[in-house]
């Protein structure tokens, strides 16, 4: 991809005394050498394109003590005119009034004289800034597809063919604050071996392999900046027609977590990386989010979550999420039906429900409780799947249970009442038997066991002015064979029932109503 010159705004401001001294002070350096604005070279290319620049600049020097002279160069638009026009700040030594650049670096103050372009008065007026001195050739470089590198210590062109001097190269690593072994750079989370062989880690990082300065980075997610773009920040260092060229841009990683494994997949929004569009952090992530669409969009059946795999291994997976009973097997029983790739990040329960509870929610609960008429009552239910789920099984506990219990038919009015809290505690919990204990006839002895009831679940004392004192005195005598009744094992059930029949006063015999 070929590098873009950037639009600079410029806005004016009057020069600080610091500013103006320093702008003069370059200003003085220019005048003794003018050739600083350009860079070194020893091939024959560089001579051929170089040279010409000198030429110009040759002309410039030649006239450098004649202010008059230099006002009419300085009107030229190329190097030599801002050479020219900066010559003149060193012979007044003043720069009262200052434009402003704002350029993706940051604002550049310059000094305007004559009609220079304002990208060269930058250029020469801040030869010491290593990013701004390209400003010099840069348009001359990318037509004539130069390859140019500038760091604190020298400014070098190599050619046509890329090839980084020692100096500039370890200049760019340092800028980078990482970490450095032979010829790898890396963040210290990866292993410099890891980076040369392209294997995959834990996270996923970005391999950078600088060709000619035989160079490979390595930065992983968790060390990646969410601001700065490792790449963009070498190439503001230097000038070439195309980044890709000379690096070879990856992510490495496997939504899998193989680690150690070789890279899967091609690198994506590698171009918007060159341009400096997306940090590092935002490189990586876009490359992760893509993997994992392919794994989805693959067809095959694999358990992935937060990145780690348990391929089919349905159990490991669930337990992962760290489900209560009734979602591990509500889980188990769903993930059984989905077809292809199940992949989550940062999921719950009740998230990996709510995700296939459309299409597989009635057919779950049916292979529960295998009644499709009570199955379409709970999938309409105005809950989250996995309350839904709850009450399913608690169904399903009661049904079990009330399949064990004895059946009676049309049981007479006492009976009934005691039957019904009885049945209704064992399947459905206190809750739901207090509700049943209402209901109870309105008759002394049908009260005395609605008090006995209520004292078995602690909640008499609040109900006691409902009921008067002999029913309060029967119910206290009656709450341990209630007690029995609603403890005791489905085949004691019948006689635990007559008993309290029985000491209720009742003369009810329910042998004949057993079916």
């Amino acid at each position: 991809m070929a590098k873009k010159m950037r639009t600079m705004r410029t806005f004016a401001r009057t020069a600080s005394k610091s500013m103006e001294k320093k702008l003069v002070e370059n200003a003085k350096k220019i005048m003794k050498d003018p050739y600083l604005t350009i860079p070194d070279y020893e091939d024959n290319y560089s001579k051929k394109v170089i040279g010409k620049i000198k030429k110009s600049i040759d002309k410039v020097k030649k006239y450098q003590d004649d202010t008059k002279k230099l006002e009419k160069l300085a009107n030229k638009q190329g190097l030599e005119g801002a050479i020219a026009g900066t010559m003149l700040i060193a012979h007044s030594e003043k720069a009262p009034y200052l434009g402003v650049f704002k350029y993706p670096t940051g604002d550049i103050t310059y000094a305007q004289r004559g009609r220079a372009d304002k990208e060269k008065l930058i250029a020469v007026q801040h030869f010491d800034n290593p990013i701004f001195r390209l400003l010099s050739i840069k348009d001359i470089a990318l037509k004539k597809k130069l390859h140019v590198y500038s760091w604190d210590d020298g400014f070098y062109s190599s050619g046509v063919d890329p090839n980084p001097p020692d100096g500039f190269i370890d200049f760019v690593i340092k800028k980078t604050g990482l970490k450095r072994k032979n010829d790898v750079v890396y963040c210290g989370d990866i292993k410099p071996d890891q980076i040369l062989d392209k294997k995959t880690h834990t996270s996923f990082y970005i391999r950078l392999f600088w060709k000619s300065a035989k160079i490979t980075y390595g930065i992983c997610q968790n060390c990646a900046s969410k601001k700065e773009n490792t790449l963009f920040n070498i190439s503001k260092y230097l000038i070439q027609t195309d980044m890709s060229d000379d690096f070879d841009i990856e992510v490495i990683g496997s939504v899998l977590k193989k680690v150690n494994e070789k890279n899967e997949g091609e690198t994506v929004f590698v171009s918007d990386y060159i341009s400096g569009k997306i940090s590092d952090y935002e490189f990586i992530s876009k490359n992760i989010a893509e993997k994992e669409k392919n794994l989805r969009d693959s067809g095959d059946k694999v358990f992935i979550l937060d990145g780690e795999s348990f391929g089919l291994n349905v159990d490991d997976f669930i337990g992962k999420l760290d489900p209560n009973k009734f979602e591990k097997q509500g889980l188990r029983i769903i993930l059984d039906m989905v077809q292809g790739p199940v992949v989550f990040d940062d999921a719950t329960p009740n998230k990996v429900f709510e995700k296939y509870w459309d299409k597989y929610g009635k057919d779950t609960i049916n292979s529960i409780i295998n009644n499709d008429e009570m199955a379409e009552k709970f999938i309409s239910l105005d809950d989250n799947p996995s309350d839904i789920l709850q009450l399913v099984f608690k169904y399903k506990d009661s049904q079990a249970i009330l399949a064990q219990l004895p059946r009676y038919d049309k049981l007479p009015p006492l009976a009934m009442f005691i039957d019904n809290v009885a049945r209704t505690y064992k399947t459905l919990g206190d809750k739901e038997a207090l509700v049943e204990i209402k209901k109870r006839p309105d008759d002394t002895k049908s009260k005395s066991v609605a008090y006995a009831f209520l004292s078995f679940f602690e909640k008499a004392k609040d109900k006691k002015w409902q009921f008067s004192k002999v029913e309060i005195e029967y119910g206290e005598y009656l709450k341990d064979y209630v007690k029995k009744l609603l403890t005791c094992e489905p085949n004691e059930y019948h006689n635990a029932l007559k008993e309290v029949l029985i000491n209720s006063g009742s003369s009810d015999d329910i042998d004949k109503y057993i079916l």
